[in-house]
């Protein structure tokens, strides 16, 4: 049995099937299986970061005591915690399986300071971001099988993770203005609703949102990698990958119909887009979600 070294609500009462520990964090896989509905309060001086692995079989909910609206909402797929914020979790019967990243206090000391208010504190129970979850897969797949250098490889990832955090939630402030040198945060917005909604029908170009911002498509895609340090493509298939994820956790839907609802002109080319953001083929995916 693997020490848990780190510390949590009694209430979880969880065993920890794989465990990392790296100069950037410590990361755990992490299986739970509650009898009977509970509640708890947990608060760290580290960032915690939590992705669920298995399909959904305990309904869980939170809050953040310190937000101005208290109310408690749905936590989504992946939770954040921020250092210091007291999360008010409760959760139904059942199973689940996730895995933890525990990011060094020392290391990211600087990456989370920052005004939090309910936005980004309501954000954090469901943090929606495609190269947040694509880090956080890969990171997962290499701490169950671990291979060449993985040690490395995991620290290198957990790095990865922390940046993509902090760019996710800097996204988040409600600016109006562009940034400096980049797109204002309403562009920003709007590109990613019309990502979003893309479907094989209706295909998204940089052309096309280049336009409707009023921009050439060199300084818009020179605007885009200023504001989010990737090029539309990256960021327009990370998008896909998010979306594709979520339809895999539902056995019903052929992944013949995901791809097409994704953007893809075929399952091939969605297979391999799949394969290179995830390291599995989308059947590998669902047959992992599902187990």
């Amino acid at each position: 049995m693997i020490e848990d070294i780190l510390p949590k609500p009694g209430a979880l009462e969880g065993v920890v099937e794989h465990q990392v520990i790296t100069s950037a964090g410590t990361v755990q896989v992490n299986r739970y299986s509650w009898r009977e509905p509970r509640e708890a309060l947990f608060k760290s001086d580290s960032p915690i970061i939590d992705i669920l692995l298995s399909r959904r079989q305990a309904g869980l909910d939170g809050e953040f005591i310190e937000a101005g609206r208290r109310g408690s909402k749905p936590v989504g797929e992946i939770l954040f915690m921020p250092p210091n914020y007291t999360l008010h979790s409760r959760w139904d019967r059942g199973d689940r399986r996730s895995m933890c990243c525990v990011l060094d206090r020392e290391a990211f000391s600087d990456f989370f300071e920052f005004d939090w208010g309910d936005r980004k504190l309501g954000a954090s129970l469901d943090v929606c971001n495609g190269f947040v979850r694509g880090t956080m897969i890969r990171l997962a797949a290499e701490v169950m099988e671990p291979r060449f250098a993985s040690a490395i490889y995991i620290e290198s990832l957990s790095m990865a993770l922390a940046i993509e955090l902090r760019r996710h939630f800097d996204m988040l402030d409600p600016e109006e203005e562009p940034r400096e040198g980049g797109l204002s945060f309403s562009q920003l917005r709007r590109i990613r609703e019309q990502l979003e909604e893309e479907d094989a029908s209706n295909p998204v170009t940089v052309a096309g949102l280049a336009k409707g911002e009023g921009l050439s498509v060199r300084h818009f895609s020179r605007l885009f990698r200023h504001s989010t340090g990737s090029a539309v493509s990256d960021y327009a298939a990370g998008i896909r990958i998010e979306r594709a994820k979520k339809l895999l956790g539902d056995e019903r839907v052929l992944i013949k119909e995901i791809a097409y609802c994704c953007g893809f002109q075929s399952s091939s080319s969605f297979s391999s887009a799949f394969r290179r953001a995830t390291s599995l083929t989308p059947q590998q995916f669902r047959s992992a979600r599902l187990d």
